[in-house]
């Protein structure tokens, strides 16, 4: 019963949080991945011929009085055997009134090839209320002969193009005037031979439905990224004419549906494939004329991209949910992360596998059901099944360290192992802390010291160190990249958490020795008592430099090899060179000046010390 209320709890939240506008856009993105991940599909019966640069180039006049051009290729085209012409130009003003030929060469082309191959001239809906004051000849010819079509793109709230309206609302008189149609549905009408009509409220289209949307439009099944379809640039199309080419002309456009439009910054618009291209150029964009030919290639081919019903969704969100409350509540979390892992990839594979057969599932709504349902069951668990063994984790982190409890919680098993790791070493201890506890009663000694550590090892852990041990009075940490918040950064770290440590107020003063050398770290001892340690030179060195704070008068001593790992050594002092059994060389002392406040003389900066580094 917990289970599945986890299970109902995040289906609700899911489907709550799919009405907010960022999880609206994160669900598209994920959508839009789908067609990343099949890859292209076929692009039969159908060609573009573009407007592109090279046209751009090759014909010098201006645009807007390309009549010749376009007139050129709509004959060509038809002589060419194209079944279709969708021309995603609008010709907003008559251009009479300088070139007297161009309005009626457009015209006479349009008539001329309505039998054989009918050209489906795209407009604009809200400019043509404007034709009444300056009347377009093309655009009255067009509309006369049922061959004229809104070229409008349909954007989704992040202006992505992924569906299409294709037909206005049905009238609601029988006398009306039929629905305006969309470019690629009227060239669909005329490709097929057959109008589409609404039956039953279903709009069909040649004996077969087309599942529209409430809002009569369809999410469009993009064969691929930009430039996926078959085109030939205006420029060429017109040259091969006009050179009387004929047969190659028939091999671009024969038996084919032809849609000719722009194909430059301009007329270019987001779509699916947009969200994945590296550089977010424009160039990635997807040509409005390209658009309209996967909206016709999905209606020719039928391979239409359907929502699941309402049911199913609600029932995949809730399967999704309840399927992770399970193994979150009911397995232990070892075994339950690569089963989760593994229900991810499942989910992820089986809304692709849906949409490679035109069934629409969010894979990132699903995803979504899956991460609240694990927040819900881990809370659940935290607050029940997971009491007793927090207790354990904690009692091992406490007493034995934090490494030793992760290694057991990963691992599940005891073992004696070790690593060689470039660290450095914290030393700390109390000054004159012996002296103090022979003239104070046992209890309150404990009490001032346990006050003492929790301030110090809050200084360590904010420092990101690691306490390792407690000896008497006095504190071993380790520093490392393992802990780190970037690679190399322990020294600084170390020498920032140990002038922090002297600073701490209160009745003790600290000394404090630092390091940096290799050390093995890992687990010693026997099976039956072992111990999270660092063993080497580089902590006896550590040891040795905090017991020669009292010599020098100082709180913090700081070793050369440290000094040198430090980001900003500026700070530090040289105090001269001691002795170190073992050592031919004399270990170099240093302090932070800020803490060092010398009986009698100064300390010399390190720069003016022969070989020290001048900052």
């Amino acid at each position: 019963m917990i289970v599945a209320a986890i299970a109902l709890g995040a289906s609700l939240v899911t489907h709550l949080l799919g009405k907010i506008r960022f999880f609206q856009l994160v669900h598209l993105k994920a959508q839009d991945t789908q067609f990343v991940v099949r890859g292209p599909l076929s692009t039969p019966d159908i060609v573009l011929i573009v407007v592109d640069d090279k046209s751009l180039e090759h014909f010098k006049e201006l645009e807007l009085f390309w009549h010749p051009y376009y007139a050129t290729a709509i004959k060509a085209a038809a002589e060419g055997g194209a079944k279709v012409l969708g021309l995603d130009k609008f010709f907003a003003i008559t251009v009479t009134q300088w070139e007297k030929e161009h309005d009626q060469m457009m015209a006479e082309a349009i008539i001329t090839t309505a039998p054989t191959m009918p050209v489906i001239c795209g407009y604009v809906p809200s400019m043509m209320a404007k034709q009444k004051d300056w009347p377009v000849p093309i655009n009255m010819i067009a509309g006369s002969l049922g061959q004229s079509a809104y070229a409008n793109l349909t954007a989704d709230p992040d202006d992505f193009i992924r569906v299409q309206e294709l037909i206005e609302s049905p009238p609601a008189k029988p006398d009306d005037p039929p629905p305006a149609r969309g470019l690629a549905l009227r060239v669909a009408e005329k490709f097929l031979g057959a109008d589409v009509t609404f039956e039953n409220g279903k709009l069909m289209l040649a004996g077969k439905e087309i599942p529209v949307n409430r809002d009569r439009t369809i999410n469009i099944n993009y064969a691929g990224p930009p430039d996926t379809f078959p085109r030939v640039s205006l420029s060429d199309f017109v040259e091969a004419a006009r050179a009387g080419e004929k047969d190659k002309i028939r091999k671009w456009v024969g038996g084919k549906a032809v849609l000719l439009g722009p194909d430059n910054i301009d007329d270019r618009h987001a779509t699916p494939y947009y969200t994945f291209s590296l550089s977010g150029s424009s160039r990635f964009n997807t040509a409005g004329v390209e658009i309209h030919a996967n909206t016709l290639r999905t209606l020719l081919q039928a391979q239409y991209l359907v929502p699941v019903p309402e049911y199913v969704r609600i029932f995949g969100l809730f399967f999704v949910a309840m399927t992770t409350a399970i193994v979150v509540v009911l397995i232990a979390l070892g075994r339950a992360v690569p089963i989760l892992l593994l229900g991810v990839f499942a989910t992820a594979a089986s809304t692709q596998y849906m949409f490679r057969a035109g069934r629409l599932i969010s894979a990132s709504e699903m995803l979504l059901s899956c991460l609240v349902s694990l927040l819900f069951s881990l809370v659940y668990r935290f607050f029940s099944a997971e009491k007793r063994g927090d207790l354990f984790r904690t009692a091992v982190s406490v007493f034995v360290g934090k490494r030793v409890a992760t290694s057991l919680e990963e691992t599940r098993a005891i073992s004696l192992s070790g690593s060689r790791l470039d660290v450095t070493i914290l030393f700390s201890d109390i000054r004159g802390f012996t002296a103090f506890c022979e003239s104070k009663d046992p209890a309150v000694v404990v009490d001032l010291l346990n006050e003492y550590m929790a301030n110090m090892v809050k200084v360590i852990v904010d420092h990101h160190g690691q306490v390792n041990k407690f000896i008497g009075d006095g504190i071993l940490a380790i520093f490392s990249d393992e802990d780190g918040t970037k690679p190399g950064d322990h020294a600084t770290r170390a020498v920032s958490c140990g002038a922090a440590m002297a600073r701490v107020p209160g009745q003790f003063k600290t000394g404090v020795g630092i390091h940096s050398g290799p050390a093995v770290v890992g687990n010693v001892g026997s099976a039956d008592k072992m111990e999270y340690t660092v063993l080497g030179d580089t902590v006896n060195l550590a040891s040795r430099l905090e017991s020669l704070n009292k010599e020098n008068k100082t709180s913090i001593l700081i070793s050369e090899a440290t000094r040198e790992l430090m980001e900003d050594p500026s700070e530090t002092l040289f105090l001269g060179a001691v002795p170190v059994r073992g050592k031919t060389e004399p270990m170099k002392l240093y302090t932070i000046a800020s803490l060092y406040n010398p009986p009698k003389k100064e300390a010399v900066p390190a720069a003016e010390v022969e070989g020290a580094v001048k900052v």
